[in-house]
């Protein structure tokens, strides 16, 4: 199986849709960007298929997130907590399954984020396939498109790639323990493993892992909470 090909359907930028004095403004406020990533775990293709088509088994992999509803068949609600220090903001989203292809292995879905206090958002669309590379070995491939609106946007893709890159370690390597655990823990004809029971989610801390960033960029700790909350909805399929 091939690998995510180019999103051809995201939205217009702001600046493709206004051309009035204002587009200037929001050009500025504005960022659209691809995020592309691959990982391998050592499970079989239909294990992985089950817990990325899960959001309460993805949620129990990313610090900070929790689905609170399943509003239709295709529909979830969630929110996001972030850390930083001893101050914690949330965020909430909606994830909808646009296309769940599960004989290909391949979904597409569309995500909303919204800072509560309304100071910025996020829109993505999501393209994700699986590729077996051996037997009980796994090919995870994404592809975002992304656009960030409000105060995430000044901060710039630099930012959001360096919480980016950390966050989705933690998230692959949760990942890779709960299935790979379970494949190493039921051989051929067992009786299939149950889930293990809901834990009340953690909030994120980017306190441990912005620190580097922060040093680097000035203004780091005000946009933070709020481009970890984007990449959580990435992420929470």
């Amino acid at each position: 199986m091939s690998t995510c090909p180019p999103i051809s359907s995201a939205p217009a930028p702001c600046w493709k849709k206004r051309s009035d004095a204002s587009s200037s403004r929001c050009l500025e406020a504005l960022v659209a960007f691809e995020i592309a990533k691959t990982f391998v775990v050592k499970a079989p293709p239909a294990s992985v298929w089950e817990f990325l088509i899960d959001p309460q088994r993805v949620a129990r992999c990313l610090p900070g997130a929790a689905v609170n509803d399943k509003i239709d068949d295709k529909t979830w609600s969630g929110t996001m907590t972030v850390k930083v220090g001893p101050v914690s903001s949330s965020y909430k989203g909606k994830v909808v399954f646009e296309k769940l292809d599960a004989v290909a292995r391949r979904a597409e879905i569309v995500a909303t984020g919204q800072d509560v206090r309304g100071k910025g958002g996020a829109d993505l669309r999501l393209l994700s396939s699986l590729k077996e590379l051996a037997p009980g070995e796994t090919e995870v491939s994404t592809l975002s498109r992304v656009s960030v609106t409000g105060i995430l946007a000044q901060m710039g893709r630099g930012m959001i790639q360096d919480v980016s890159e950390q966050m989705f370690q933690v998230f692959s390597d949760r990942m890779r323990t709960e299935l790979e655990s379970a494949a190493r823990a039921q051989p051929s004809g067992e009786e299939a493993l149950q889930p293990p029971p809901p834990v009340r989610p953690e909030a994120l801390d980017l306190g441990s892992i912005g620190a580097r960033a922060a040093v680097r960029r000035p203004g780091f700790w005000i946009a933070a909470a709020g481009v970890a909350a984007l990449l959580g909805y990435l992420l929470l399929r």
